[in-house]
């Protein structure tokens, strides 16, 4: 059975199935997705729980074990096992073994980051999902974000205007974690549930996180200010400025080869498929496309040149200066206006 985590409070008001997957990269989703099935399973019956981690040599035929024997009470219980990874070979023969006849007085949750496809369509995945259910806990990217933030402050009773909910979203953008808390923080701060912008200025503080792919995505979408935004968080978190030119130049090249395709004559949807864009960022690519002339891709080129040079030592520039340039370039804002062409 295949779950999403919106359905899994009306989902345990039944009996709950000997096994449950759930997976997905949002720690405080995953977390609360998994809090579901542990009060679901308490109340009917799972009075004990046993946690283990996951890791290289652990023992899956002692896990095994105890997962099929009755506790020393004779209660049923809940077998707990956290994954940082994929399941090893050990580990994936062990549960599809398990999986093929799981323990009636046993309830196991596992707990995993994102699975892609082709993990899902594993035969420990299946056996497992056959046996029980899976659980795919969504990611709430730059898009996504405002409405569950919306969806978050409505459940607390909480209610603003839109520049106390826009300095919130700015403030915990990426990090869900702690935009959770600090919900929780206002509901008890905000008078009659009343969120002001002033009140969001003193309690909440910068707890944004970002990664790579939302900074490319964001560039794409031509929003130049958020992404300059995003650049700075993500140097002053530490991240390599090699990962986040490996994020950028690609995306740079590909729009400007797009762009010399389309001069070409070539047709897009064609030159969408030889650049290997994922149709989930083709709409990306084709806004960025609309204000990428043949010049500023000229200018994408030089830039990604260039970064690589400076992140190498080559060149006396400085690299946050040149993943600057090159991430407004790519928003369509270049700090050097190209040459018209």
């Amino acid at each position: 059975m295949k779950l999403r985590a919106d359905q899994l409070p009306r989902h345990v008001s039944e009996p709950l199935r000997p096994l449950y997957v759930v997976f997905g990269d949002e720690i405080l989703l995953q977390q609360e997705a998994a809090d579901t099935l542990r009060k679901a399973a308490r109340a009917q019956g799972y009075s004990e729980r046993e946690l283990h981690h996951a890791e290289r040599g652990s023992d899956w035929n002692e896990l095994l074990a105890s997962a099929n024997n009755l506790s020393l009470f004779g209660d049923k219980k809940i077998l707990e096992i956290r994954f940082s990874g994929k399941p090893d070979t050990t580990a994936a023969a062990t549960l599809e073994r398990y999986a093929s006849d799981p323990s009636p007085d046993t309830l196991l949750l596992l707990l995993l980051p994102k699975l892609d496809g082709t993990a899902q369509k594993a035969k420990w995945f299946v056996a497992c999902e056959n046996a029980g259910a899976s659980v795919a806990v969504p990611q709430i990217d730059a898009h996504s974000l405002p409405d569950w933030l919306r969806n978050r402050l409505q459940q607390a009773g909480l209610r603003g205007d839109a520049e106390a909910f826009s300095l919130l979203l700015e403030r915990v953008e990426g990090n869900l974690l702690a935009a959770q808390q600090e919900v929780e923080k206002l509901r008890l701060l905000a008078t009659d549930g009343l969120l002001t912008a002033e009140l969001v200025r003193h309690a909440v503080g910068d707890s944004s996180r970002y990664n790579v792919y939302d900074l490319a995505d964001c560039a794409l979408a031509g929003d130049a200010v958020k992404a300059a935004r995003m650049l700075a968080g993500l140097r002053a978190e530490g991240q390599a400025d090699s990962v986040v030119m490996w994020a950028l130049a690609k995306d740079a090249r590909a729009l400007a080869a797009l762009r010399e395709g389309l001069d070409a004559g070539q047709p897009l949807n064609a030159l969408l498929q030889q650049n290997g864009i994922w149709q989930k960022r083709q709409p990306l690519f084709q806004r960025a496309l609309q204000r990428t002339g043949t010049a500023l891709a000229r200018t994408l080129v030089q830039e990604s040149l260039a970064l690589d040079q400076a992140i190498k030592g080559q060149s006396p520039e400085r690299a946050g200066d040149v993943l600057l340039r090159l991430t407004m370039a790519i928003a369509g804002h270049p700090l050097f206006i190209p040459a018209a062409g």
